[in-house]
């Protein structure tokens, strides 16, 4: 049995949800299961890259017109190659692009995505180390779309 553990952030109101844990307990420090009693920390999970995925929720992006994202721009400390999630009412499209050492990177958004409601996630490539401040969605409205 997998458990999923849920985190709020008192000071923020961000919660975090970490999924396909195999443990019946867990402390800041440690994680027990049927196999063994397991120090939680690290660079790795067993060995493997530990890639995050941080995705906002989907919001209303204005009135009632569709919506285009014509960029989206990440207030972003790390390297390497990241991946920028787009989520709609059915779809969710994935676009890679470069971390920026100046700390400012930003990804195009596939033109076809006409939604009102949107979701933007990021994620870590292959484990590389992060420190995302800011997710920022330049939207465009279409003139006459709404259905």
């Amino acid at each position: 049995m997998t458990m999923n553990t849920i985190a709020f952030n008192t000071l923020t109101g961000a919660v975090t949800e970490y999924t396909g844990f195999g443990f019946q307990s867990i402390t800041p420090t440690h994680a027990g299961s049927v196999t063994g009693l397991f120090t939680l920390g690290g660079d790795t999970d067993a060995g493997q890259p530990i890639v995050a995925q941080v995705t906002t929720g989907k919001q209303l992006w204005g009135g009632s017109l569709k919506k285009t994202a014509q960029m989206v721009y990440f207030s972003l400390k790390g390297e390497g190659t990241s991946t920028l999630t787009v989520t709609g009412e059915e779809d969710s499209y994935s676009y890679q692009f470069p971390v920026r050492p100046t700390g400012e990177s930003r990804c195009k958004p596939g033109q076809g995505i006409r939604e009102n409601y949107l979701a933007f996630g990021y994620s870590n490539t292959d484990g590389a180390h992060f420190q995302l401040d800011r997710i920022e969605v330049l939207v465009a409205e279409s003139k006459t779309r709404r259905v």
